[in-house]
């Protein structure tokens, strides 16, 4: 059954996201729990002070009618979430090296998802080729992102993939 229609993540009405849902059977199945893990890592930009484990807990709830629950209860999604949560330093450093003339501030909260889940998987995930990674993030940001977000995205990510294979 295909899910079509708006959700709102559970964030207080000035910080609601608002998600066209697109018809699941289209999307592989990674590429849906890659849609997970950045609604997920958009809300605990947003609420930082609660844990990610919470955050996925509570998103589960909302999205059981929408989605197939072994998307949901997939073990690769709480584990990348929870890796990018603990590496979202020296992550948020990439980014900051390579977003020159960019305040770290002006990168939009979702842009900063994509990014963060992206670099995470070039970073730490070696067994994903490069140009998926690339590939999925700019699929995301065409789903969450304006062109010239695409672009920044896409930009970043060319960047550090060259530096990564450079080493």
């Amino acid at each position: 059954m295909a899910c079509i229609g708006t959700f709102i993540v559970g964030l207080p009405m000035e910080q609601t996201l608002r998600v066209d849902v697109q018809d699941k059977t289209r999307k592989t199945r990674r590429r849906q729990q890659r849609q997970c893990i950045v609604e997920c890592l958009y809300m605990w930009e947003m609420q930082q002070d609660t844990s990610i484990d919470t955050l996925f807990k509570s998103y589960c709830e909302e999205r059981c009618t929408e989605m197939d629950t072994g998307i949901l209860s997939s073990d690769f999604v709480i584990d990348m979430l929870r890796g990018v949560v603990n590496s979202k330093t020296s992550i948020d450093a990439y980014i900051q090296n390579c977003a020159k003339n960019w305040t770290f501030s002006r990168i939009a909260k979702m842009d900063l998802a994509i990014l963060r889940l992206a670099l995470f998987e070039l970073l730490f995930c070696k067994k994903v080729p490069v140009p998926v990674i690339i590939n999925e993030a700019i699929e995301l940001s065409k789903t969450y992102s304006s062109e010239d977000s695409r672009r920044f995205i896409n930009g970043i990510l060319d960047q550090l993939a060259k530096e990564r294979d450079a080493h």
